[in-house]
């Protein structure tokens, strides 16, 4: 079988926040109960854990402090995560995490292969699968699979071809032979 491949353009939403809060006592939230908090976010997002995160220090418990992390994937990949609070209510910090980079989830990337997969095959196939973010940047790419109702294993990579304003643009190749 050859190579099949489409384009496709997602629009996306480039920071994405999610709201967060830790109890405090000394000022601040320390930089091991921030590093958790973005391990759980990353996770939330990504539908894999972090190899690594890592936080330049703790917290201030103070309105507008910001505080920049790192998750490293699975891939090695390096994602960037800013925290900022929002508000403090006496030992209660509130604050949002935002990825740095624009990305397209794996939910949407994985809805977009199997979009691809019906227009190259004709059916639609049993499930489609997509761990990590795909980075809105020209180049970056993730790896997803695509199980027909017979059970068969399709590796697909979404490649992302270029961005523009809030859309990421992206080909999807389906690999030449099925997976074993």
């Amino acid at each position: 079988m050859r190579k099949a491949t489409a384009a496709l353009a997602l629009t996306f939403v480039p920071l994405l926040a999610v709201g967060c809060s830790s109890t405090s006592g000394s000022g601040s939230v320390t930089k091991s109960d921030v590093q958790t908090k973005v391990s759980s976010f990353y996770k939330d997002k990504s539908h894999e854990d972090a190899k690594t995160v890592s936080c330049d220090g703790d917290l201030a418990a103070k309105v507008d402090a910001t505080q920049t992390c790192t998750a490293t994937a699975a891939d090695g990949q390096n994602w960037v995560i800013t925290t900022k609070v929002t508000k403090v209510d006496g030992k209660d910090v509130y604050y949002d995490l935002n990825f740095n980079d624009a990305y397209v989830s794996p939910e949407d990337v994985a809805s977009s292969v199997s979009n691809f997969y019906v227009q190259q095959v004709g059916t639609a196939p049993q499930a489609s699968t997509c761990n990590g973010l795909l980075r809105g940047a020209t180049g970056a790419s993730i790896r997803c699979v695509v199980t027909e109702t017979d059970g068969t294993r399709w590796g697909v990579t979404a490649k992302t071809t270029n961005v523009e304003g809030t859309k990421v643009n992206y080909d999807m190749i389906r690999d030449d032979q099925p997976m074993p």
